[in-house]
């Protein structure tokens, strides 16, 4: 394994410059275009004697240091990527890895296209140095503007240049020193800001027995939304970029490989390359196992990005309201209202994700009713089967459970989770962004499924009627506690794994068994009666 870690880099900083020079310039190229990261953080990592890419603080925001600890970064060594994909090919074959390393192992699989070989699989690239750098720097920086945003270059079809141009946001850029040490040029290229880029591989359309079906839409959610800023920006209009790699304030972007700083410019509107999603979960788990997974970025990486995260999910993503509650004839009433704060359905991508109601009616400290509530393994309390709950417009019974989700049906109409046998959405009431449109674009594969006749559910979010049943001899006031509540990774997905022959589905299930399966606060709400 080579020590790549940040620690590693700065305190060693002259030998670096050495040995990131002649030795690795002798591995094999892919295609002459892709590099490994360590090679870009000779200058885009932090050091003791740079003040370049800190904040006004003396936090490390280097693009190597904060993509270390992302789940961009390690999607190669994602063990619940790896179990998954084992599993979908003891149902669909090998030939099945070669979509998934598209994305998950980009430099292995597209270098070996470009060079004219086939697409590899698992046991070509398993141990390759490519594949296990995940979504590295010279992916996203080598995408060129042609095709983005047309569906010839989703699920892994972006189309790289062929000349080591390095695409970045800025103009005037000085190219000397990236020219000499990895004979890349950098070159403004606006695309890197466009959405349409993260849509290269964030747009996933699969197929079964010749039926298309689109399993990752977040691209085109957002297309359907206030955020969009495809027809022209407007006051709403908020990319990927914008919403999910925060601005860090002006620094240096780049070091001499020495340690000291450049004499370069100091840039505004430098965005972290923290890529801050909702995996949480998965974030706390890679790092618990990273000795297994021979990880490379320290434990205060993924502790960095699972706390960022956390706030995005608890301050970002989605806001809930109760009404005034109305109590008569032993039966209380009111509603609560999920307004979805993102740019794309909430929950989004993965179609594992969940998102639920918790929803507590309190008496002093009795509580008269509750839906909604998990057990230690993360499973809903008092419900059968987690795979055939409706979309539910009123609550009056404890299973009547309020999950925003998308179930996927097989040909035989099932639900399942092999995504190689989705073939068509039975539910799908995920929470659908602001200034969504019933004829925006992409409707016949993003719109709501199961939720017709419920007015209450609309572009920006759903509202949810309670009437529940409250003891006569209940004294006090009544209050309403609300939690929104988040999984990435649900328990039935995992008991999908179970009984796979494999050792990455062993694997990670033993990891996941073994970890807090407390689900995510998104968002909280109290009222009280009057």
């Amino acid at each position: 394994m080579l020590l790549r870690s940040t620690t590693t880099l700065a305190t060693l900083s002259i030998a670096v410059c050495t040995w990131f020079g002649e030795p690795f310039a002798e591995r094999p190229a892919r295609a002459d275009i892709f590099t490994t990261s360590e090679q870009c953080a000779v200058c885009h990592s932090v050091s003791p004697g740079a003040n370049a890419m800190r904040t006004r603080t003396g936090d490390d925001v280097s693009p190597y240091g904060l993509w270390q600890g992302t789940m961009m970064a390690n999607a190669f060594r994602d063990p619940y990527f790896r179990a998954q994909m084992r599993k979908e090919t003891t149902a669909a074959g090998e030939e099945v890895q070669e979509l998934c390393l598209r994305c998950h192992a980009p430099m292995a699989s597209h270098g070996a296209v470009i060079d004219g070989g086939k697409p590899p699989r698992l046991a070509d690239v398993d141990g390759d140095l490519y594949a296990d750098d995940g979504v590295s720097c010279t992916v996203c920086h080598q995408i060129t503007d042609r095709n983005l945003g047309e569906p010839s270059s989703f699920s892994g079809h972006p189309t790289f240049g062929t000349e080591r141009k390095i695409f970045g946001p800025f103009a005037d850029v000085t190219t000397g020193p990236m020219q000499a040490q990895v004979r890349y040029t950098p070159t403004q290229g606006m695309q890197i800001r466009k959405a349409a880029l993260c849509a290269t591989c964030h747009t996933l359309v699969t197929e079964h027995r010749g039926v298309q079906f689109a399993e990752q839409t977040p691209y085109l959610e957002w297309r359907n939304s206030e955020f969009s800023d495809e027809n022209g920006r407007g006051e709403t209009s908020r990319t990927c970029q914008q919403c999910h790699m925060a601005e860090t304030g002006a620094t240096r972007i780049a070091r001499n490989p020495m340690g000291f700083d450049f004499n370069v410019p100091v840039r505004d509107g430098y965005a972290a390359h923290a890529f801050v999603g909702g995996n949480a979960f998965m974030l706390d788990l890679i790092d618990r196992h990273r000795e297994e997974l021979d990880v490379i970025a320290e434990s205060k990486a993924f502790d960095r990005m699972a706390a960022a995260t956390r706030r995005q999910l608890g301050e970002a993503t989605a806001r809930l309201s109760i009404s005034a509650i109305d109590k008569q004839d032993g039966v209380a009433t009111f509603t609560v209202q999920v307004e979805n704060l993102t740019g794309h359905k909430f929950p989004t991508g993965y179609p594992a994700r969940r998102a639920w109601l918790h929803v507590q009616v309190l008496a002093g400290r009795q509580v008269v009713f509750e839906t909604g509530a998990v057990n230690e393994n993360g499973k809903l309390i008092g419900v059968a089967d987690e795979h055939a709950l409706p979309h539910v417009r009123t609550v009056e019974k404890p299973e009547h459970v309020v999950v925003y989700e998308m179930v996927a049906l097989d040909p035989d109409g099932a639900p399942t989770t092999y995504l190689t046998k989705m073939t068509k959405r039975g539910k799908d009431n995920r929470l659908l962004p602001r200034g969504w449109k019933t004829d925006g674009p992409h409707i016949a594969d993003t719109g709501a499924v199961g939720t017709e006749g419920d007015a209450d559910f609309t572009g920006g979010g759903d509202t949810v009627a309670f009437r529940v049943p409250v003891p006569q001899r209940t004294r006090g006031r009544l209050q309403v506690v609300a939690h929104l509540y988040y999984q990435s990774v649900p328990p039935l997905w995992v008991d999908a794994l179970r009984g796979i022959a494999g050792e990455e589905c062993a694997r990670f299930v033993a990891m996941y068994d073994k970890a807090d399966k407390t689900p995510e606060t998104v968002a909280v709400a109290v009222r009280g009666e009057r």
